[in-house]
């Protein structure tokens, strides 16, 4: 599982045996043994008994880390381990002030394993009144385990050891079958000016019985147009069990970003028969209709072949009329013409009906066909009943 920046005081602290000499090389340190080092880092730390001390202190507090962590805190420690390498031997590369560059990120890594690690924990805790967002997450969708009795109430700890330990629970969702259920943890993974630079969520999912977890992935924050952003939350399987919905909540807009909302994306199985967001993509419009116990959506969207609303805003010139199967992941219909637009009047389940209109467009000398002329054109509107795949 990929856990870019997590820990930022991690990512900055990792720096012993493989990138910096040893502590026992450092207390026999000679001219002669310092020479035969490789990098100019090291040998700069090997000749200094102010380094060398500090050094020291930093691996100590590094091994007293790693015991206090579960084994995927361990692994991120690990991983980030050839970050920070790189990062030093970018920073410190100036001959005569390299020891001072040194003294430096080392004082600054002792000041952030003090300080950035407690911060993250606590930030993470106080998540509910820290973002807007996530706060509209744990309002508007709920928990729904209750339909399952042997279903705990919170993740057991075979589920909590495989998320970093300063992500909290949140919530749980599980399917209509009792078989899956998925577990939300939320966290920030990097502080900016002691506020918290990107949220996260991490979806871990098990058996009823809280066995054979696995982990789906992470969810963070989303750009995809203008001056927006969002953060897509679990929020139904599809009806079989198999698919995840995801719903976006959207962050406020920035200076032109416009009424956008990215509506539903999906979370299909992997290879492996496990869910992934790695097989997260597009579902549907947030206007748009479930029917058929959910297990059908319909909705409209913007079509290449009618004069588009400028961006950015959400206008959408609803020039295409789709229909998807969410147990399967298919497409069963779509509707899409030159210089028309649809509209969803009203869908009857029970008869697999569908009411919409149908606007045929047309433009002229007084109305040029260009981008925002929907407004001005002329047009015809007709209503339709289709039969509902």
């Amino acid at each position: 599982m990929p856990l870019s920046y997590y820990l930022r005081s991690f990512s900055s602290i990792i720096i012993l045996s493989t990138l910096i000499i040893s502590t026992n090389a450092n207390a026999n340190a000679t001219p002669k043994k310092c020479n035969q080092l490789t990098s100019i880092i090291e040998k700069t730390i090997c000749a200094s008994p102010e380094l060398t001390k500090i050094n020291h202190k930093l691996e100590q507090q590094y091994t007293q880390l790693k015991k206090a962590h579960t084994p995927v805190d361990q692994m991120v420690i690990t991983n980030t381990q050839n970050q920070w390498r790189d990062q030093i031997k970018k920073q410190c590369t100036k001959s005569e002030d390299i020891k001072g560059c040194i003294r430096f990120s080392f004082q600054r890594q002792l000041y952030d394993m003090k300080h950035n690690v407690t911060a993250l924990a606590v930030i993470s805790k106080k998540w509910r009144r820290l973002n807007s967002t996530l706060r509209e997450y744990t309002n508007s969708v709920q928990s729904n385990i209750q339909q399952c009795p042997t279903i705990t109430p919170k993740p057991t700890k075979n589920i909590t050891q495989l998320i970093p330990s300063q992500y909290v629970y949140v919530k749980s969702l599980v399917n209509r079958q009792c078989n899956t259920v998925i577990r939300t943890f939320a966290g920030c993974s990097s502080l900016k000016n002691n506020r918290c630079n990107n949220w996260q969520l991490k979806l871990v999912a098990s058996d009823a019985k809280n066995q054979h977890p696995y982990i789906i992935g992470t969810l963070a924050t989303t750009s995809r147009t203008g001056n927006s952003g969002a953060i897509f939350v679990p929020y139904q399987f599809s009806p079989n069990g198999n698919n995840l919905i995801l719903k976006a909540m959207m962050e406020p807009a920035g200076a032109g970003g416009g009424n956008i909302n990215y509506g539903y994306d999906i979370v299909i199985h992997n290879s492996k028969q496990q869910l992934s967001t790695t097989t997260q993509h597009y579902l549907a419009p947030a206007n748009a209709h479930f029917y058929a116990n959910n297990t059908h959506v319909v909705y409209l969207e913007n079509s290449s072949l009618v004069p588009n609303y400028p961006q950015p805003g959400g206008g959408s010139n609803n020039g295409k009329l789709v229909i998807k199967n969410i147990n399967t992941d298919e497409v069963l219909l779509t509707k899409e013409r030159k210089d028309t637009s649809y509209a969803i009047k009203k869908i009857n389940s029970a008869n697999h009906t569908m009411i919409i209109t149908t606007t045929h467009h047309r433009f002229g000398g007084k109305c040029p066909r260009t981008a925002d002329s929907l407004g001005c054109s002329s047009h015809t509107t007709t209503t339709e009943k289709i039969t509902l795949p």
